[in-house]
C-alpha cells in the first residue's frame, strides 16, 4: 500500500519542493542539496540543549531545500526490516532517550572506553526512534557529532562503511546488542587533539555513504500499514520503561554521591 500522506499519488516517491517524480533523480538531488547543508553545519553547528527540539532543528536545516515537512515528526509508521518507534510513542520515547543521552555521555567523557559504550548505547536507543519520514540517519549522526564535540572528541565515520553501520543498527534494534556500534565508534571517535581535521570531508558520512551513482539502489524507508503496529506496541513501551529506569537509577546514584 503506498504512503498517501507523503508520496505522490500511486507512487513511492516522496513529495518534494522540486516536484521531482523519479526516485533516482530525487535521491541525486537530495544528496547534492543535503551535502551543501551538512558542510555548512560542519563549520557552523546548530546550538541547542541536546533535546528533541535540537534534533528537529538539525533535520530542518539539512532538508529545508527538499521537503516541506523538514524538522517535523512523521505521522505514519515506517520501517526497514523492522518497525521504528510507533507514531503514538514518539514523544514519550524521545523524552526518555534525550533525558539521558547527553548527560550520560558527558559524565563518561573522561574515560574513553566508558564513553564509547555509553555513546553507543544511547546512539542505539535514538536510532530506534527514527522520528522523521526520511533523513533520520544523517540527522542522528550530526547530533552525535555535536555530543562528541561537547565531550572533547571528534566524530569521523570515514573509517567505516554504510553496510557496517547498517548491520550494527540491525543488531542493536533486534537484540539490544550494541557491540557493532562500539567497534565502529572506537575507531571513529578520537580526542580532538589527536584528530586530523579535514574540512573538505563530511565526517558524518561513511567512506561509501550516499554515493551518487546511476546504478544506486538506495531505498527510502518503507511505509508500514497499521496491521503491524500491535506487534511493536509492547516492545516500545518496554524500551521506554527501561530508559526511565536508567534515568531514575542514575539520579539516585548522584544523590547518594552528594
Amino acid at each position: 500500500m503506498p504512503d498517501s500522506r507523503y508520496c505522490y499519488p500511486d507512487s513511492d516517491v516522496l513529495v518534494n519542493k522540486l516536484n521531482i517524480r523519479d526516485k533516482d533523480d530525487l535521491f541525486t538531488a537530495e544528496v547534492e542539496l543535503t551535502s551543501i547543508r551538512l558542510n555548512e553545519l560542519q563549520n557552523d553547528p546548530i546550538e541547542g540543549s541536546f533535546d528533541f527540539n535540537h534534533l528537529k532543528n538539525i533535520h530542518k536545516y539539512i532538508f529545508q531545500d527538499i521537503y516541506d515537512w523538514a524538522g517535523k515528526e512523521r505521522t505514519v509508521e515506517i520501517g526497514k526490516g523492522n518497525l521504528f518507534c510507533l507514531v503514538s510513542c514518539i514523544n514519550e520515547y524521545a523524552q526518555s532517550v534525550f533525558k539521558k543521552y547527553y548527560p550520560q555521555c558527558y559524565d563518561a567523557k573522561d574515560d574513553f572506553d566508558l564513553f564509547i559504550k555509553t555513546f553507543a548505547d544511547n546512539y542505539g536507543d535514538l536510532n530506534a526512534l527514527h522520528p522523521f519520514r526520511e533523513g533520520n540517519g544523517r540527522t542522528q549522526r550530526e547530533f552525535a557529532r555535536l555530543i562528541c564535540l561537547k565531550c572533547g572528541y571528534d566524530f569521523d565515520l570515514s573509517c567505516t562503511t554504510h553496510n557496517q553501520m547498517l548491520e550494527a543498527s540491525k543488531c542493536s534494534f533486534n537484540t539490544g546488542d550494541n557491540t557493532g556500534f562500539i567497534e565502529i565508534f572506537s575507531k571513529a571517535v578520537k580526542k580532538q587533539c589527536d584528530s586530523n581535521d579535514d574540512v573538505n570531508r563530511l565526517k558524518i558520512l561513511t567512506m561509501d555513504d550516499l554515493i551518487i551513482d546511476k546504478d544506486n539502489d538506495y531505498d527510502y524507508y518503507d511505509y508500514v500499514d497499521n496491521h503491524q503496529v500491535d506487534v511493536y506496541e509492547e516492545l516500545y513501551r518496554t524500551k521506554i520503561k527501561k530508559m526511565y529506569s536508567e534515568i531514575s537509577d542514575a539520579d539516585n546514584t548522584n544523590v547518594g554521591d552528594k
